[in-house]
């Protein structure tokens, strides 16, 4: 490859040597041509009271915990009584439409056959639902409701104790975390190179996670680029020399654009109150005539002051930043899943942007060096140096946004062989896949392969297993993540 001609090199055969796109197929909520798209379930009003509506054919025995609901602290809750034959499923439907709650709480009958087939006849449910059993020894009936109810896509918790029911409906009427953050995204809507989502729009994505999303052109970066002063760009040009170990191969103008892109994107995220920003950028980063500078230092700048700024456009992943970022306050390693090694019990994570605040902002930096972008001569990436030893956690939405991949693990030393060619034999010049690589232990590694969310994953150094099981059930979001969620020994 010359070395003017790095648009020889393809984004497609890029993705097909660095993803792993095609397990995503078989997860809940892709969308395959000819197929609709996932359908947004009621966006319900944050603040003030939620509305419980609690199903019972007895509701006389069941005015302790009735009562309990009404004031249960932390919680501000409506509470509406709904006495229902479970002999007539018809019933239940009625009473859900009618009442329209944000929470919907049953109680089965004492002597009843029938479980199963209750959501179907209920119709839709788009509220989580909880389930406290009539006999705690004998919940056979509630658990195969459950099992039901989650087969139609509705989230459903079965209690094994009052006490536990409770707490369920306290976390289920908390705020979301991610409530009323915002995120701009420059591309195609939901149409990135690298991951587009048909599945999804913005009315969806508000819906299920409470975050605003909106698209803007790429077009409008070049043009504001114009407005950063040349002062301003320089002043963080000078601050990344100074502060990597070594400049390896970027110029003083690719270093200056740089700088120049991250003092516009900070100035966007400031003015507009970002949570998370992204670019459609492997439209353009692989095009040797493109006069955008590339994003990758910016978003390690943005990351290391607590900005998600996920690559590529990706949704599914920019609100898996979020998400992991705001849970671990700490910001996120979003990367290829590009290898996993069974024997070893472990995957290497690569991709071209890594904070180097991973360990926190009150911790030391990690040692870095500057490289340009994939050997090409172009762009300036941070290469770190990762610790080994150090508990992880990696996560990713499913398609459809209703379940949270969700894996611990435990950093492990590794050679680096970033500047191996990435197809031997060639005259190609491109780095190893990405700058950066980390090799991560796993368990269960054939459940983690059969469970990859997509290209991306999302990861945060730390172990959170209360906070994101908290967060999730607040979100209404299920689980998928091995059996044992405590990070693997060293």
């Amino acid at each position: 490859m010359k070395e003017n001609e790095g648009a020889r090199f393809g984004r497609r055969d890029f993705l097909k040597t660095t993803a792993i796109a095609g397990v995503a197929t078989a997860l809940p909520g892709t969308v395959l041509p000819g197929r609709a798209a996932a359908t947004a379930p009621k966006a319900r009003t944050r603040g003030g009271k939620s509305r419980l509506l609690f199903m019972t054919d007895a509701p006389e025995t069941y005015a302790k915990i009735i009562d309990a609901l009404k004031s249960l602290k932390g919680a501000d809750l409506a509470v509406t009584v709904a006495k229902v034959n479970y002999q007539k499923p018809e019933e239940l439907g009625e009473a859900f439409r009618r009442e329209d709650p944000d929470i919907l709480f049953m109680v089965l009958a004492r002597v009843t056959t029938i479980s199963g087939n209750l959501p179907a006849a209920m119709g839709e449910v788009d509220v989580p639902v909880v389930i406290l059993p009539v006999n705690f020894d004998l919940i056979m009936l509630e658990a195969d409701l459950a099992a039901a109810f989650r087969m139609r896509g509705t989230y459903a918790r079965l209690a094994n104790s009052e006490a536990q029911a409770l707490e369920l409906v306290r976390t289920l009427t908390s705020p979301r975390i991610l409530e009323g953050k915002k995120a701009l995204i420059y591309g195609r809507p939901f149409d990135s190179t690298s991951v587009p989502a048909p599945n999804l729009d913005a009315d969806y994505v508000y819906a299920r996670t409470g975050v605003r999303i909106e698209y803007r052109p790429i077009e409008e970066l070049r043009r504001r680029l114009e407005e950063v002063r040349p002062e301003s760009a320089r002043e963080e040009m000078e601050r990344w020399r100074r502060e990597a170990a070594a400049v390896v191969e970027p110029t003083e103008h690719d270093l200056l654009e740089s700088a120049r892109m991250y003092v516009l994107l900070r100035s966007i995220v400031d003015r507009e109150g970002l949570s998370a920003i992204s670019i459609d950028c492997l439209s353009f980063s692989f095009d040797a005539k493109s006069t955008i500078p590339l994003p990758c230092l910016a978003f390690t700048r943005l990351r290391d002051e607590g900005i998600a700024a996920p690559c590529e456009a990706d949704v599914y992943a920019s609100l898996s930043s979020m998400f992991l970022e705001t849970v671990s306050r700490k910001p996120s390693y979003f990367c290829n899943v590009s290898s996993v090694d069974n024997e070893a019990s472990s995957t290497v994570l690569r991709h071209c942007v890594a904070p180097v605040r991973l360990m926190g902002k009150e911790a030391p930096p990690l040692r870095y060096n500057l490289r340009d972008y994939h050997g090409f001569g172009k762009g300036v990436t941070p290469e770190v140096e990762f610790p080994a030893g150090i508990e992880v956690t990696m996560g990713v939405f499913s398609k459809d946004l209703k379940s949270f991949v969700w894996w611990p693990g435990r950093t492990r030393s590794r050679k680096s062989d970033t500047d191996r060619p990435s197809f031997p034999g060639t005259d190609s010049k491109m780095r190893r896949y990405c700058s950066n690589h980390l090799e991560v232990g796993i368990k269960d590694v054939d459940r983690f392969v059969q469970s990859i969310g997509g290209i991306h994953h999302v990861m945060v150094a730390g172990s959170y297993r209360k906070e994101i099981d908290e967060a999730l059930t607040a979100m209404n979001v299920n689980v998928i993540g091995p059996a044992d969620l405590a990070a693997p020994e060293a």
